[in-house]
């Protein structure tokens, strides 16, 4: 269970993170549009999602962000993508990860979905920072630590998303053997959680074998493979083959997507559709289901 996403605030806080009085914010909870539960002593708790929520719903700025554990400079930044783009990069090599934080929630409250901050942020950040690397201009530990900083930072914007309903269908994902990167598959975890599907993100380098397992136990109406790195292309074609016939007979539909899937191997596969980016599952993943 992830803590965070249960941490709930009362009135009088949530009061001070907007800077309103208390009174407005009970008013707007009895008007219903604050949501809220109440504690046994019947006390009202708001979400951290619903404030964000209608943070960016009504144009309003945070003032005191800190109070609902925030950076205490978030929602003062950049919003436009092409610039919280360079920023992102700057501080992942700087190893900044308050300001990565700060920008991505930034980005969320000027109403952009995950998929284009993944797609328009964070992807070409990481891209840009491969490529300084790669031209003697960075460091490597300067990318690990900058795969470190987005997972923490992709773990807060969990925090920010409402908790899906009991009726959501659910998404499974995982990468297969010999591929340790996480982060396509928590980005692809957070589209669709976004989208109000109850999803979750297995973990790296599965065998096929146990995604099989997988299958069978959850029940998901979506199983998407991130696929970045091959060690042995012939053996996952060989070991996909029989994951996707159960997926069929189990009415679930099979997403891919990754720079190792060349089109060579994806004529070898059958999928119900291949995503080259995080905006294609979510125009995917909504037409089949969708929230909001």
């Amino acid at each position: 269970m992830d803590r965070r996403r249960n941490e709930t605030f009362s009135p009088n806080q949530v009061a001070r993170s907007l800077g309103v009085s208390e009174a407005s914010i009970k008013r707007w909870c009895d008007k219903g549009i604050l949501s809220f539960t109440k504690t046994a002593g019947g006390h009202r708790r708001i979400p951290v999602h619903v404030v964000l929520d209608f943070v960016r719903e009504n144009d309003f700025t945070l003032a005191q962000p800190e109070v609902l554990g925030l950076p205490p400079s978030v929602g003062l930044g950049s919003r436009t993508l092409r610039q919280a783009c360079r920023l992102y990069g700057q501080a992942l090599e700087q190893g900044d990860e308050l300001q990565c934080l700060q920008l991505t929630l930034d980005l969320r409250l000027a109403g952009h979905d995950m998929a284009v901050i993944g797609d328009r942020v964070i992807a070409p950040a990481f891209y840009e920072l491969g490529q300084r690397w790669q031209h003697g201009e960075a460091e490597v530990y300067q990318e690990r630590r900058g795969v470190e900083i987005t997972r923490h930072v992709l773990s807060r914007l969990k925090d920010s998303l409402a908790p899906p309903v009991s009726a959501a269908p659910t998404a499974i994902g995982a990468t297969p053997l010999g591929d340790p990167y996480s982060l396509p598959g928590q980005l692809c975890e957070l589209v669709l959680l976004e989208l109000g599907w109850q999803a979750r993100f297995l973990g790296s380098e599965l065998p096929m074998e146990t995604v099989t397992t997988a299958v069978e136990d959850l029940h998901p109406r979506v199983l998407w493979l991130s696929v970045s790195v091959l060690e042995d292309p012939e053996g996952f074609v060989l070991d996909y083959r029989p994951l996707y016939e159960l997926c069929l007979k189990r009415q679930c539909a099979v997403v891919v997507g990754g720079r190792a899937l060349t089109g060579s191997l994806r004529r070898q596969l059958k999928y119900a559709s291949y995503c080259d980016n995080l905006s294609h599952l979510r125009g995917f993943a909504h037409s089949l289901w969708g929230a909001k």
